[in-house]
């Protein structure tokens, strides 16, 4: 990971920079000394040479615990693209750095560099657009792999989808390399593209279509008591998770009518309501794991559009998806 993070950064710079050199440590020295590798750069014909530490960082946190280790070194710091906050937050507390994106921040005597405003280019998704239909059918495929070996019927039930949408999934995933064409032992070649597909696809196709009522209540969200097959969503499963999150904003999926609920959390409608209702979009019979709920809270966070969000999400991504970046 280290090896990868390092050569997009530095492969993001502009062409006035050169990297003439670079030497990376070993696991058992970089562990003892905090510097995965030795970089030197060349700007104007001056050439500098940078201990650096790779990381990724996605909090003000990590920041922190970065700066108690490497101040007294004046470590580069080299990680994937971080926000604008984070930026000003590096640069605020003298952190060097240099990002994925390729945006660079460092001050040293007699030397001074400084690139901002660049995003991580996004690479263009060729592959066919995901239906609703194949988005639930993937959904529960990914929460259990082992449907993939199952009758149709059997995922059917647990995707909540028709026979025939459960044919078109298994197509489609073929089609696009995802699975073995061949019946026996079937099984995903390679999960993270058809995570990060699915991520990337769930504001604009599959939230649409789940509806949710918007309620205010009195109670705190910890203080509701969730019924078997309830699960939270959102920020409040990213609170659960991470431990991160003050949640704003609470989305619970329920298969109960939503007066019922409505009674239950003595909430009432409301268009600034905390609380947003819907029902699940899975088959009854699907068992939704701490795995399966984090991808349905990382994609709840990153449709959101909010910056906060988008660092539990990335936490998130940290913990379970393990994807190299998020849409």
């Amino acid at each position: 990971m280290e090896q990868q993070i390092l050569s997009q950064a530095l492969d993001a710079l502009p062409e006035h920079i050169e990297i003439t050199d670079i030497q990376y440590q070993d696991d058992d020295d970089a562990r003892d000394s905090g510097v995965d590798a030795t970089l030197t750069l060349k700007i104007a014909g001056e050439a500098r040479t940078f201990d650096a530490d790779i990381k990724r960082i996605h909090r003000k946190a990590t920041l922190d615990a970065f700066l108690q280790t490497q101040r007294q070194r004046e470590t580069l710091l080299i990680c994937n693209p971080l926000s604008a906050f984070l930026r000003q937050y590096s640069e605020e507390k003298r952190i060097n750095y240099i990002d994925e994106a390729g945006n660079a921040h460092i001050v040293q005597p007699g030397f001074f560099l400084h690139i901002e405003g660049k995003k991580q280019e996004k690479i263009q998704d060729t592959r066919p657009t995901l239906s609703v239909g194949i988005m639930k059918c993937l959904f529960a495929l990914l929460a259990d792999d082992t449907l993939l070996n199952q009758p149709y019927e059997v995922i059917a039930e647990k995707s909540g989808v028709s026979l025939g949408m459960v044919s078109k999934t298994l197509k489609y995933l073929i089609d696009i390399q995802a699975i073995p064409k061949d019946k026996k032992s079937r099984r995903f070649l390679d999960r993270s593209p058809l995570i990060q597909q699915w991520l990337a696809a769930y504001p604009q196709v599959l939230r649409k279509k789940l509806a949710p009522f918007r309620v205010k209540t009195p109670l705190h969200w910890q203080a509701m008591t969730l019924e078997e097959g309830e699960i939270w969503g959102g920020e409040v499963a990213a609170a659960m998770l991470t431990n991160y999150l003050e949640p704003e904003e609470y989305w619970l999926f329920t298969r109960d009518p939503i007066q019922k609920k409505m009674r239950e959390l003595e909430a009432r409608p409301s268009a600034d309501g905390q609380l947003l209702i819907a029902a699940p979009f899975w088959g009854k019979s699907l068992s939704v794991n701490t795995a399966t709920q984090a991808l349905l809270t990382v994609a709840e966070l990153l449709a959101s559009n909010d910056s906060r969000n988008r660092e539990a999400a990335e936490i998130l991504n940290d913990q379970y998806l393990h994807l190299h970046s998020l849409p």
